[in-house]
């Protein structure tokens, strides 16, 4: 049962490190396109959209994982909390995303 819970904790641990990751690069970008570096916000906001895209798969591979193995209810505290922040980090890389629209739109104006 120890090796069922490492193994868990280690696919709960995958999703948190990129979700981390995907929201740290998302805010980057955010600081950066208001700052008018366009160039840099579109790097970080690439970045975040990618380590999000890395955190669903680990989520989703778990879950198949998890399912194969008629283990659903070895479902942890700490799997409940990557689901947490995977979901939070997803609207606020979406929003990071259209904040950041209209922050060229803005540019564009501001130069006419």
């Amino acid at each position: 049962m120890d090796e069922v819970n490492n193994s868990n904790e280690l696919d709960s641990m995958a999703i948190i490190l990129h979700i981390g990751n995907a929201k740290s690069e998302a805010y980057e970008a955010l600081k950066a396109v208001k700052k008018g570096d366009l160039e840099t916000f579109n790097q970080k906001y690439e970045l975040a959209k990618k380590e999000l895209s890395i955190g669903h798969r680990a989520h989703a591979e778990m879950l198949r994982k998890l399912s194969a193995e008629e283990r659903m209810k070895d479902v942890d505290l700490l799997m409940v909390h990557a689901e947490g922040h995977l979901s939070s980090t997803d609207i606020a890389v979406d929003m990071v995303g259209e904040l950041g629209e209209l922050y060229k739109w803005k540019e564009i104006i501001d130069e006419n």
